[in-house]
């Protein structure tokens, strides 16, 4: 049974890592002196038992496996879709499943093993065929492939990604291998700090959403939202949600038959070749913090209205005529401002693309036909895009190295893991959407990946058979009402205001952590160690920062800093007890701290210079 469970992981391997199962199967690893022995739960698990020296540990629970493990994941909580996590220890797999089953598959899951010994009794004794060839699991395992633990770190851990990162310790794991963990903790730790330190503009913007969030402000109060659409619109015609796929090219021009027979919202991307072809959306929608202006600069699309998230870039915001529509995407200052007026923040789902905001947004707002139109996700005729797009014609590149998919009219084109990733979201969402409500969703992208649910046709035959009325959408959006009364938008603008007060009083709080690390710093520098006093002063920090995290701008202030989490989690690592471990923690809570009040008073200046601003023209009337 060992040898046909072992064949079955490694074969599940294969998929994604060759060379690594390759070094597995010949042999090509150092041994180790770690024996692991085996047992049954008092609830019938198996349960590896580790002897190290003189210490026997088990890797799960003796009596019962299953309860420790929810308990566990519970603490965990909700983990984003984009988020690299590490789980040092692999042990008998168990924790490894609960983390495949509690995340998205766009979550990138990283196991390091400090051991090799442990690590092949498992693949020899617990299936995981199944869990590892559903997605991409990076194991690192001492004595077979460490040396890349660095750069796996290097490559999941970026400015985007940090503020997801998450970092969770195998049971018993930190009592046996205490030096190779925290020689793992702080890889993370210098690739973290490498993104953070270069410089204090770099740390403020460092996703640009914060910027993003304050500047796009203004425009919020103006009160136009996904819903207020949605009421203002018909939905008795189908929409076309037209993206920058490579197809595009081919049949554009079809397009202009849907011209005021059906909604035709944009993608950012496809703004640039749909103007070429003398075709004007009747919106268009953006969601990057950095999205390149250049995708957009005409000024035939200046009068469109643009659908986006507050954190949407700024720059292409504010050269917008039209009405700027707004919607919820899980960042609290635009929620609370919509609070502040008694009001509801209409939502629209994400899959990591402005293609799937736009689907997610066409079902939500109601229409029961969506034609898909350049939804490559895939690289159709060797190209990333449609001409027109980042250049005029876009080059075909080498695709060999790439994986491949299924596809539309080719029995499979290549992809990047990006593009499947959201493929993978439409085949998901759509399936749901289908379930929720009666509706079509016809693909008439010509080539491209195969999406799930979906009727394949082609465009014109698509817009013959459903798009049978006419309507123009310009006078319905014209006459959009704005969310907020005088009243409201009053109340909104003095939350506004007390954004700065609130980012102070996080600076605050950064203060009085930092006085409490330095307290425990000089305790062990005063080289008696004094544990009672340390304890206390641990109770002090974990009430200062709950507190500092409860405050509504705290999100933004930890996103600008994502080391933050790292840093309280590492924290677990060290002994509290002994001298050296207490004076690590301080040192590490110390760095959190300074690091916190830096964020917090260079937002608090950003936003005492643009917020304030907000709403002094329409007070000088009143006066």
């Amino acid at each position: 049974m060992g040898k046909e469970i072992f064949e079955k992981n490694l074969e599940a391997m294969e998929k994604w890592y060759p060379p690594f199962a390759e070094l597995i199967r010949n042999g090509n690893y150092e041994k180790d002196g770690i024996e692991t022995e085996l047992e049954y739960s008092g609830d019938g698990e198996l349960v590896f038992r580790v002897k190290a020296g003189e210490r026997r540990l088990y890797l799960n629970g003796k009596r019962n496996v299953k309860k420790p493990i929810k308990i566990w994941v519970e603490r965990m909580g909700e983990i984003h879709k984009y988020a690299p996590v590490f789980l040092l220890g692999a042990g008998s797999g168990e924790y490894l499943n609960a983390i495949i089953g509690h995340t998205h598959q766009t979550v990138n899951v990283v196991v390091y093993e400090p051991s090799a010994a442990i690590f092949l009794r498992m693949l020899e004794e617990v299936d995981l065929s199944e869990e590892i060839s559903s997605r991409p699991i990076a194991f690192i395992v001492k004595g077979i492939n460490e040396t890349e633990l660095e750069p796996v770190i290097t490559k999941l851990i970026s400015l985007e990604t940090m503020e997801f990162l998450k970092q969770e310790i195998h049971p018993n794991y930190q009592e046996l291998f205490p030096e190779e963990l925290l020689g793992a903790v702080k890889k993370i730790e210098k690739r973290t700090g490498f993104l953070i330190s270069n410089s204090k503009t770099g740390v403020l913007f460092s996703t640009h959403s914060a910027k993003n969030q304050i500047l796009n402000m203004q425009y919020l109060c103006e009160g136009y939202n996904t819903k207020r659409l949605s009421d203002a619109i018909p939905h008795d015609v189908p929409a076309v949600l037209v993206s920058a796929g490579p197809s595009l090219n081919k049949n554009i021009q079809e397009l202009k038959q849907a011209k005021h027979k059906a909604f035709i919202l944009a993608v950012d991307t496809a703004v640039k070749p749909l103007i070429h072809a003398g075709i004007l959306p009747d919106a268009f929608i953006t969601i990057d913090t950095k999205k390149v202006v250049s995708l957009v600069e005409t000024d035939a699309i200046k009068d469109v209205p643009v659908i986006a998230p507050v954190t949407a870039n700024y720059e292409i915001l504010k050269e917008q005529r039209g009405k700027k529509i707004f919607y919820y995407d899980g960042h609290i200052l635009p929620c609370m401002a919509y609070m502040a007026a008694g009001k509801v923040f209409p939502e629209v789902s994400t899959g990591g693309s402005v293609a799937c905001s736009g689907f997610s947004l066409l079902y939500k707002m109601g229409f029961r036909t969506i034609i898909l139109v350049g939804q490559d996700l895939a690289y159709t005729g060797g190209k990333s895009h449609a001409d027109g797009t980042f250049q005029q014609v876009m080059p075909k590149e080498d695709t060999s190295h790439m994986m491949r998919v299924k596809g539309n009219y080719e029995e499979t084109l290549p992809t990047r893991w990006d593009f499947k990733v959201f493929r993978d979201w439409f085949n998901m969402y759509i399936e749901g959407a289908k379930k929720h409500r009666d509706m079509r969703v016809i693909n008439a992208t010509a080539g491209g990946a195969f999406i799930e649910h979906t009727e394949l046709m082609e465009l014109k035959d698509a817009i013959r058979e459903t798009c049978q009325k006419e309507v123009d959408y310009g006078p319905y959006i014209e006459r959009m009402e704005p969310e907020f009364n005088g009243e409201e938008r009053s109340k909104v603008i003095a939350y506004i205001h007390s954004v700065p007060g609130e980012l102070e009083e996080i600076r605050k709080d950064a203060r009085k952590l930092q006085r409490f690390y330095r307290k425990i710093m000089n305790i062990c520098k005063s080289g008696s160690m004094d544990t009672k006093a340390v304890a206390k002063l641990l109770k002090k920090v974990g009430k200062t920062a709950k507190t500092c995290e409860s405050r509504h701008m705290y999100q933004m202030v930890s996103a600008t800093m994502a080391v933050a989490e790292y840093i309280v989690k590492s924290e677990s690592l060290y002994e509290k007890d002994t001298m050296e471990g207490s004076r690590e923690v301080a040192v590490q809570g110390l760095k959190y701290s300074k690091m916190l009040e830096q964020c917090a008073v260079l937002l608090r200046d950003f936003a005492e210079e643009n917020l304030m601003a907000i709403g002094q023209e329409q007070q000088r009337e009143k006066e």
